[in-house]
């Protein structure tokens, strides 16, 4: 005869308990509110980390008198039309270069003018460099009245410098602006194996009587510088033994 299969209540009960611990360890175990929103958070900042980085931004370089109202304001009453030219990046007391193999010459942004000339094939009797412009022994300015009645000197006004070669002929072009189109420009050409420098001035979109009668009396006055340094050297060769490096 089979045996009768009895009821286990044993195992019945050990079921359920498996049940209930599995249970409790599922709910005890289950993430809090604030931990589901920080991992929210979490694939959010994922997400954006995956995305791919976007392109730089060139921000624009602005004259801080330009974002400077009043210091902008100031300007205009000391110099009119021509606090534009102290609102560029180049109204600094910065130098340009004019080099060949006889000198070397720098320009100031100040006044648009020669601060130093270095004649580089010379020494003076104790080996010392030879300049014939040098700490502000010579000096290019014009005075002129605008039309809002300011009396201006160019040797107090910032240029705008911009060196370039015609063939091998080194060219500065240094601008006094009123606007991007309006100026007053002092031209510096230096030939190569050529102890001269050009010179010329132009003026535009102020006039063409002004630009004529500014020329006129510039060249005049450069012509002038240039004897005078030919006198000075001259004068110091003859006084100073001279040596070639």
């Amino acid at each position: 005869m089979m045996e009768e299969k009895k009821f286990d209540l044993n195992s019945v009960i050990g079921f359920i308990l498996l049940g209930a611990i599995m249970l409790w360890y599922l709910y005890s175990n289950q993430p809090t509110p604030e931990e589901l929103a920080k991992q929210k958070q979490e694939q959010v900042k994922d997400s954006i980390n995956k995305l791919p980085a976007p392109a730089p931004v060139t921000k624009a370089i602005v004259p801080a008198i330009v974002n400077d109202s009043l210091g902008f304001i100031k300007a205009q009453e000391k110099l009119g039309v021509f606090a534009y030219s102290a609102s560029l990046p180049s109204a600094t007391d910065k130098e340009s270069i004019l080099e060949n193999e006889l000198v070397v010459i720098k320009v100031s942004n100040l006044g648009g003018q020669i601060t130093e000339v270095l004649l580089k094939d010379f020494k003076t009797y104790n080996h010392a460099p030879v300049y014939i412009v040098k700490d502000g022994n010579a000096s290019l300015n014009i005075k002129f009245a605008t039309t809002d009645n300011r009396n201006l000197e160019t040797k107090d006004l910032y240029f705008e410098p911009v060196l370039t070669k015609t063939g091998e002929d080194q060219v500065l072009s240094m601008k006094l602006k009123v606007d991007s189109d309006k100026f007053i420009e002092y031209k510096y050409t230096l030939k190569p194996g050529d102890y001269m420098l050009d010179f010329s001035i132009k003026s535009q979109g102020n006039g063409a009587g002004d630009q004529q009668q500014s020329g006129c009396h510039a060249r005049l006055a450069y012509q002038k510088l240039q004897d005078r340094k030919k006198h000075i050297l001259r004068k110091s060769i003859y006084r100073y033994p001279v040596y070639g490096q």
